[in-house]
């Protein structure tokens, strides 16, 4: 009696432990995500209006560390840590991730950046909440889903020379990063309690943190992330099995107060007048998120911290479908704003100007 009960109370410390874990980890990533202007979309907005990648490359960094820290830790406790499966089917994961670049290209936001938006007081990204609970529940609905191949396990999965090789290359990119990013705030000025405090971060740093503490979280195995949460919610809607665990509660309550309080504490936070425009497309933004997110699986987040990391299959692809549509979308809009521009400028100058002074 006495060891089911001291079995019971252990059980019990490490569920409490792991739910503070889960806790502590996510408002790392809401408040990371939050200082550092984190958003796919920008990312592929730099790349049409500036031609620079840093952005983008930061992405790929936090991938690369979500690698360091997540495989070693599934070959030392593989009962513990999980490593994505992977789907085969490029088409399906190229479907998936071009619709979902679409998606956020009508939102104007990815995961990272509505939550982040929303958050600092632009209250009408909260309309792609409920949308991408629509899309998942639709998704799911309509069976999309089982137009996957059945889950792989990950090739880094157990130890093995190609894997350590791998992982050996990774870490060495990633600490040149680190160095790199480091020399770069020195030169600034900034030391480490600056850089926290500062309202804002440098992109590749925020993305450092998200990396390492998003790695965690989804090699943790818990289904932490608000996508989450939203999809068991958009299964509720449509009469489908839900399946609420602590982690997917935790987490994205957690997610919230650290992007809240980072936008507080670096005076960030700004009630913005709620945009019709944008509610509008928000929703639709959302609902389309949601709906790929069933066919890749998962968004943006599960993607660079997870899939990648873990080369899962469908990870690339759908990653370099989405960022071909942003891009591609948004070059199209630039070319029309400019083209629009010229004609206007145009007929000012043969009609003469438009306001005279008496």
């Amino acid at each position: 009696m006495r060891l089911r009960l001291c079995g019971a109370i252990i059980h019990s410390m490490n569920l409490a432990l792991t739910d503070l874990a889960i806790a502590v980890l996510a408002f790392g990533v809401g408040f990371a995500s939050q200082r550092g202007s984190v958003c796919g979309v920008l990312a592929a907005r730099q790349i049409v209006e500036t031609g620079r990648f840093s952005r983008f490359l930061a992405f790929v960094t936090a991938s690369l560390w979500a690698m360091v820290v997540a495989v070693p830790l599934a070959w030392f406790a593989p009962n513990r840590i999980v490593l994505s499966s992977s789907y085969e089917g490029i088409g399906l994961a190229v479907l998936g991730g071009a619709l979902y670049g679409l998606g956020t290209v009508i939102n104007g936001a990815c995961v990272f950046g509505t939550a982040a938006r929303a958050l600092s007081g632009n209250v009408s990204f909260f309309a792609a909440l409920p949308g991408i609970a629509l899309g998942a529940g639709l998704g799911a609905s309509l069976g999309l889903p089982q137009l996957r191949t059945s889950p792989i396990v990950s090739p880094l999965r157990e130890p093995s020379l190609g894997g350590t090789v791998l992982l050996l290359v990774v870490a060495a990119i990633v600490v040149a990063t680190l160095v790199e990013t480091i020399r770069s705030h020195r030169r600034a000025g900034l030391g480490l309690g600056q850089i926290l405090r500062a309202a804002r971060w440098r992109t590749s740093f925020a993305m450092l943190v998200i990396g390492v503490l998003g790695g965690l979280l989804f090699a943790g195995g818990g289904a932490w992330s608000y996508p989450s949460l939203l999809r068991q919610l958009g299964n509720l809607a449509f009469g489908r099995p839900v399946r609420l665990a602590t982690a997917t509660i935790i987490g994205p309550l957690a997610l919230v107060a650290g992007g809240v309080v980072a936008a507080f504490a670096g005076g960030r936070f700004a009630w913005r007048a709620i945009s019709g425009v944008q509610l509008g497309r928000s929703a639709l933004g959302g609902t389309v998120m949601g709906l790929a997110a069933t066919l890749i699986p998962g968004g943006n987040d599960s993607l660079l911290l997870s899939a990648v990391p873990s080369l899962a299959y469908h990870g690339p692809p759908a990653l370099i479908a989405m960022l071909a549509v942003q891009v591609a979308l948004l070059a199209t809009a630039k070319r029309r704003k400019d083209r629009a521009a010229r004609t206007w400028s145009t007929r000012v100058k043969i009609g003469g100007p438009v306001l005279t002074s008496s």
